[in-house]
């Protein structure tokens, strides 16, 4: 954006990934993951971890060489031709709606905690506008809002594994939870067998999906060689660690099959402890994490809209900006987008969480598995024309980058195993298939390039 001054340290791009990536994911998700695989969830989440971890130093690797606005979608472009590009940058658009979509939801069913007499869609409508004012504002602002939100869901993570070290040590001995024993034997920890852990596997991608902001982000940092390098290390290692030890916590201190999908095993956890106003302090700060979630996804989804304008791959309309360097029609159409697709909290407020979720996650994932991919030809065509420019290097290629196509797949193969999951997932593909064909329609027709 011309206007806008380039905004993000690497202390801003830590706060605006990690506020991306902690969301509903892990305070909501994770009772429908534990629930499918039982306490072999913490396995789920590591080996999620792993594969988000790779995913983010191959999308560092291509956008040093290249910090283009839209990142990994541009660097595909650049392996396999602009078709790659628009499907590509559309999906991601897609995610993000869906992904905000499910995140708006789940802040909806937080609220109604306080207030169930009002609809959803009331809640919903409220926090997509409340958010889409936040992000009409400069970049360093939106980044310390940002900072402010993931600073309270980070804190209500380390709370949590407090209070559950305290409880195992005995410090709770009022508490009505009792101390489950998942380790004792292979039964106990993997109750539905390893097919358990590759039905959840959609989900748990979900809590992990947010990377995407970061090789958008990273074009609006100063330096991209100096400051996105450690500022993934962080992200990566922090954003695991917290996933791996609060599902520890969870099949430690409550029986997995209790668990109900539509709440958060958090706040039945700390109801347990008898802690005062414990479930109004946790509803409110996972009430704040989805909030989170969903500001900083409609900076990356407006973002993209607007790399896609830049291209000539979108309307023109979407390269306009505020006074304040923000593509502001990107915004007010992927707003719109965002309650148009929440609607679906009107006819289906059971299963409209798990529904966009897996949708979202299924879109990323597909996003992932193309980030892979030219992340192997982007190497050597760079090491070929430009070695001088390949100052980050993603470890241990090409072994890490064939293993992560590998388990993308894998996970693809296996996610029907979860029924709840095959709506999102046949949903998902159609629109796959629809930006396949409306490109190449609109490329016969010579509107795209």
């Amino acid at each position: 954006m011309k206007n806008e001054k380039k905004g993000l340290n690497r202390n801003r791009l830590v706060v605006m990934a990690v506020g991306n990536i902690i969301g509903s994911g892990i305070f909501l998700g994770s009772s429908t993951v534990v629930s499918v695989a039982g306490p072999a969830a913490v396995t789920a989440y590591a080996l999620g971890g792993v594969i988000m971890a790779f995913e983010v130093m191959f999308i560092t690797e291509m956008c040093v060489i290249h910090p283009a606005s839209g990142a990994f979608r541009v660097h595909a472009a650049e392996i396999f031709g602009p078709w790659i590009g628009f499907v590509n940058g559309w999906m991601f658009w897609c995610s993000g709606i869906l992904g905000m979509a499910g995140e708006v939801v789940a802040a909806a069913t937080f609220s109604r905690f306080w207030f169930p007499g009002i609809p959803l869609w009331v809640f919903c409508a409220l926090y997509a506008a409340a958010m889409a004012m936040v992000n009409l504002s400069p970049l360093r602002r939106l980044s310390r809002v940002e900072g402010v939100l993931a600073s309270v869901k980070v804190a209500a993570l380390l709370l949590f594994l407090v209070l559950g070290a305290l409880y195992l040590l005995g410090f709770f001995h009022s508490a009505a939870l009792p101390v489950n024993q998942p380790f004792r034997s292979l039964k106990s920890f993997l109750p539905n067998g390893v097919q358990g852990i590759f039905a959840s596997m959609l989900m748990v991608m979900f809590s992990y999906v947010g990377t995407g902001i970061i090789g958008l982000a990273i074009a609006d940092t100063d330096d991209p060689a100096k400051a996105a390098p450690p500022a993934i290390r962080v992200i990566t290692s922090s954003v695991s660690l917290l996933y791996i030890l609060s599902i520890l916590f969870i099949v430690l201190l409550i029986p997995w099959k209790g668990i109900r999908t539509s709440s958060s095993p958090l706040v039945l956890i700390l109801n347990h402890m008898h802690i005062p106003w414990s479930d109004d302090i946790l509803n409110f700060i996972v009430l704040t994490a989805s909030l989170s979630g969903l500001n900083s996804s409609m900076y990356s989804s407006s973002r993209m809209l607007y790399s896609l304008g830049k291209d000539r791959q979108a309307p023109s309309l979407f390269l306009k900006t505020n006074r304040n360097g923000v593509p502001a029609f990107a915004l007010l159409v992927s707003g719109t987008a965002l309650l148009s697709t929440a609607v679906l909290s009107y006819f289906l407020p059971q299963k409209a969480f798990v529904l966009l979720a897996t949708a979202s996650g299924f879109l990323a994932l597909l996003n992932w598995l193309t980030i892979s991919v030219t992340h192997f030809f982007y190497r050597r065509k760079t090491l070929r024309e430009h070695p001088e420019k390949l100052r980050y290097k993603a470890p241990g290629y090409p072994y890490t980058t064939i293993l992560e196509v590998l388990l993308i797949l894998g996970i693809f193969a296996t996610s029907f195993l979860y029924p709840g999951q095959i709506g999102g997932l046949i949903g998902s593909l159609l629109l796959l298939l629809g930006l396949l064909l409306f490109y190449f329609a609109l490329r016969h027709r010579g509107t795209l390039k």
